[in-house]
């Protein structure tokens, strides 16, 4: 039986959510920016412990808040499966201070709104663009013990340019639904590949 999982990315304009997600799963990086205009819905699949999941990522073009309602997530085109998704990667520039004060708010907009279950939503938050640290904000351990000891969410950085840690942050986000109880047998984590038509990463 195969799985299947909805994980919105969420970030501000520029931070390079669609970069992250085209190298994970077509291992392509482009220096144009094109900013995300509609929502986009990709399918590749990976394999945790031998069981196949099918991997819905949603990347969501900037919104403003998160939806409050079903109603509202419906009514706006941008945010159609944002609520109900399963887990968020939530992204943010490394070199940006306002990208992670919208990563701020929409987390806490994400605990307010889905109420009863957000305690067990997987949440990663994602520094992007690793590659240009000599110009971040603020030092990796402050923010990485904000994310992991106060709001309680996976952290991880990343360079989509070098591919670095890219495969990583599925892998780490994956392990956070699997402790929350997406298989709640499956102590170990293995990704062995993302599958897009006849592409795969083998870690």
């Amino acid at each position: 039986m195969v799985e299947t999982l909805s994980i919105a990315v969420i970030g501000a304009p520029g931070v390079g959510k669609t970069s992250i997600i085209r190298q994970f799963i077509y291992n392509d990086f482009s220096e144009t920016y094109t900013p995300t205009q509609t929502r986009y819905m990709y399918r590749p699949s990976v394999i945790l412990n031998g069981v196949m999941y099918d991997l819905k990522i949603l990347d969501v073009p900037p919104i403003s808040s998160f939806p409050s309602s079903p109603s509202q997530e419906w009514l706006d085109e941008r945010c159609r499966g944002v609520r109900s998704a399963n887990a968020y990667i939530l992204v943010y520039d490394i070199c940006c201070v306002e990208s992670f004060e919208y990563v701020k708010m929409i987390r806490q907009q994400i605990m307010d709104n889905r109420v009863g279950s957000s305690c067990e939503v997987p949440i990663l938050v994602v520094g992007s663009k690793r590659d240009l640290q000599r110009h971040r904000f603020t030092q990796r351990r402050a923010v990485s013990v904000l994310v992991k000891k106060t709001w309680k969410c996976g952290y991880v950085e990343c360079s989509a340019k070098y591919n670095w840690h890219v495969l990583l942050l599925f892998k780490e986000l994956l392990g956070i639904a699997v402790a929350r109880g997406l298989r709640p047998n499956h102590t170990s984590l293995r990704l062995q590949g993302a599958l897009h038509r006849n592409r795969c990463n083998v870690m």
